[in-house]
């Protein structure tokens, strides 16, 4: 989807890129409440917007700026930077008009933003943040489907079978692929729907619970489904996604507060160890068999289907645990 709507000046406005100007705008309507004073609001935005719009450049740059550099030191071969001239020089990551953005430096930027906002705006903690429950799976959903029809939307390939039947799997050449954009659209919407009902159902939570709510739920989905990527998309090395790596540490984040909670529990002293080690064992456990399938699909270590089962299963594995801490936890900060 890089057909030209029009130009400002010399920058061109793609379809895409206007999809995600909706995206972005439709996401923040779902931050503003009735009570809301413009002036904070309007900070939170902007702090939201621009960090959110400089972690989503830097992520997308970075990994191809150090691979770069790498390969000029001799560390690494075969690696043609786009953003690292034969000079060594970085400025071409500058061009942030030339495309190039990931959501994986998205959510974090937004993160960083709300986080600001509520010390610019003497918020309580967490109030900016858990805004970001629903605007993260509303942006997600709307960029993702925006993806549909471009290369960026479409996964590895696929055989000819039920899901081929629905007509909504990209074909070239007589060869079908996975639509990898409309299943995380999809997962979006899910964790969209969760995220409103729970902001919505008058349960009192500590500050930024929601959001962290909105990470596992979010984040490890997407951790299983990238696994559709082929190797030509955003990688650190070879086979190394890079959505992959940012979104399980976005999901480890609040498995840490929700364990670190539970060491400041009052009752229960071997009770709370013996929980936090088995639970850190088991998310040590299933992370490890994710990466063995990770690598064993290109390797042939192990079959794709089962592959894919086996990521979903140690995905949905951390999840019950970081889960568990919370319940064990209890609900005060």
């Amino acid at each position: 989807m890089s057909d030209v709507l029009f130009r400002l000046s010399d920058l061109p406005v793609t379809r895409y890129g206007a999809a995600v100007a909706l995206a972005a705008l439709l996401s923040l309507m779902l931050t503003t409440r009735r009570e809301d004073r413009l002036g904070p609001w309007v900070r939170f935005a902007f702090c939201t917007v621009l960090f959110g719009w400089l972690g989503a450049r830097l992520m997308f740059v970075l990994p191809d700026l150090v691979m770069g550099w790498l390969n000029e030191l001799g560390v690494i071969a075969e690696h043609n930077s786009v953003y690292l001239n034969a000079i060594g020089s970085a400025v071409p990551a500058l061009y942030f008009w030339e495309g190039g953005y990931s959501l994986a430096g998205l959510i974090p930027g937004a993160i960083l933003g709300a986080a600001i906002a509520e010390a610019a705006t003497h918020a309580r903690r967490g109030e900016w943040r858990d805004r970001l429950a629903m605007a993260l799976p509303a942006f997600m959903l709307v960029e993702r489907l925006a993806e549909y029809g471009s290369d960026i939307g479409t996964g590895v390939e696929i055989g000819k079978g039920w899901l081929t039947g629905l007509g909504i799997c990209p074909v070239e050449g007589g060869t079908y692929f996975h639509p990898l954009c409309l299943y995380e659209a999809l997962t979006a919407l899910v964790v969209l729907i969760i995220m409103v009902v729970l902001s919505f159902n008058g349960r009192k939570r500590p500050g930024g619970d929601l959001l962290r709510l909105c990470l596992v739920f979010l984040c490890l989905p997407t951790v299983a489904l990238e696994a559709f990527r082929p190797l030509t998309g955003h990688m650190i090395i070879h086979f190394v996604n890079v959505m992959q790596v940012v979104m399980m540490l976005l999901a480890l984040v609040p498995a840490i507060r929700w364990s670190h909670r539970i060491s400041k529990s009052r009752h229960g002293g071997g009770l709370r160890v013996g929980i936090r080690l088995l639970g850190w064992l088991g998310i040590g456990i299933a992370i490890g068999l994710a990466v063995y399938c990770i690598f064993g699909m290109e390797k042939d270590w192990v079959s794709r289907g089962t592959a894919y089962a086996l990521i979903a299963l140690s995905m949905a594995a951390v999840g019950g645990v970081a889960l568990s801490f919370r319940a064990a936890a209890g609900r005060k900060e």
